[in-house]
């Protein structure tokens, strides 16, 4: 049996091969993460080439002759074991086998970590300012407005609210009927000489009963009073006229109000109420105490009809002569109004500055003659 006389090569061959092998299993049970990074993954290992030279002795030739001999090896099926990324085992393209990289995991490598520092201010949290905006409103497009035009009709202009009578009767209407004694409950101020004159009369003027209260304490102070007027009567009933009056120091009278009443001499009375506790003439020209000159005098006021008699506008001197009168007509009060406005010219002539007392008044339109309603102040004339 003729013996290989190259044993020696193709055990040169086989012991690194499995000498590597080895290492690399070495080195995988080395590792911490063994369990996490095994992957069994069954692959064909690369098929070694071997190359054997035989010699051949040449019966011709006594010189020997090495003959080149191929030899296929196809190792077993083993498990390649990948590591990480940390061991490389790299297959070339050529027939030779490279030599694997091999790192160790467990020794600390030297990186280089940036490190970045970032200063933040006292609060981490940055702070956002909103500026608000105007929102613009939408602003209405205007219209043409209708003008009205001016009517031929002048139209009155409402006049503001009347005020209370300054002399009034507040608790007797008109033909209230009472027995003796009356007690009237009015709002009145004392003359210029501090007098307060109360007073019944009958259908003759004649006076039934008349008196005088001194109120000189009280003079130029506004008040009420509550007076008991006793009367007698020969008829069992009498229309008579309450009126009560002030006068100033040259006995022209200043106020005066009045009510028409039926007197008893038996039974009850028997009250009705006032209607209207408004001012029955209020003057806006001229004011008290104004000096007129020029011969004529304008006045101008408002007026509650009391009855279908006109108003009496006069100026009364000191001596009690009328200077000047005139009477205006007062037609039916306009809806909505309780006065009615008027206007008025009064001619004078005087030679001399002349107080007089300038007075608007209405007489009766009844059985019972005389003034039912004064009002008055004092004015001055010049030529």
């Amino acid at each position: 049996m003729t013996q290989s006389k190259f044993p020696i090569i193709k055990r040169n061959i086989i012991t690194p091969f499995f000498f590597v092998v080895f290492v690399i299993l070495l080195i995988s049970c080395q590792s911490a993460n063994f369990t996490s990074t095994i992957t069994e993954l069954m692959t064909p290992s690369p098929t070694l080439m071997l190359t054997t030279f035989t010699n051949t002795e040449n019966s011709e030739n006594a010189n020997p002759q090495a003959t080149e001999e191929e030899m296929t090896i196809t190792p077993t099926t083993t498990k390649t074991v990948e590591i990480n990324q940390s061991a490389t085992f790299t297959v070339g393209k050529t027939n030779q086998i490279a030599t694997p990289i091999i790192m160790n995991t467990d020794l600390p490598i030297s990186t280089f970590t940036p490190t970045i520092e970032n200063t933040l201010a006292e609060s981490q949290t940055p702070t956002v300012f909103f500026t608000p905006t105007k929102t613009l409103v939408p602003t209405r497009t205007p219209y043409p407005t209708l003008t009205r035009r001016p009517s031929r009709t002048p139209s009155i202009t409402p006049s503001p609210t009347p005020p209370l009578a300054f002399f009034r009767i507040n608790n007797l209407g008109m033909y209230s009927k009472v027995i003796s004694p009356v007690r009237p409950e009015a709002i009145v101020s004392p003359g210029e000489d501090g007098l307060i004159h109360v007073e019944l009369i009958d259908e003759t003027t004649k006076t039934i009963q008349k008196e005088v209260f001194d109120y000189s304490n009280y003079a130029g102070r506004h008040f009420g009073i509550s007076p008991e007027i006793d009367f007698t009567l020969d008829s069992v009933s009498e229309s008579a006229r309450l009126i009560i009056t002030s006068f100033d120091r040259y006995e022209r009278i200043m106020w005066l109000t009045s009510v028409d009443l039926v007197l008893l001499s038996i039974g009850k009375n028997q009250i009705t109420a006032p209607t209207d506790f408004t001012e029955p003439y209020i003057i806006r020209l001229p004011k008290e105490n104004d000096e007129i000159q020029g011969g004529m005098l304008q006045v101008t006021g408002l007026a509650r009809i009391l009855n279908s008699n006109p108003i009496i506008l006069e100026c009364v001197d000191s001596q009690g002569k009328i200077i000047t009168s005139t009477q205006i007509e007062l037609h039916a009060s306009i809806e909505g109004m309780s006065h009615i406005p008027f206007s008025e010219f009064l001619p004078y002539q005087v030679s001399e500055s002349t107080n007089v007392r300038l007075t608007i008044r209405q007489e009766s339109n009844n059985r019972i003659p005389g003034t039912i309603s004064l009002f008055s102040y004092e004015i001055t004339l010049l030529p």
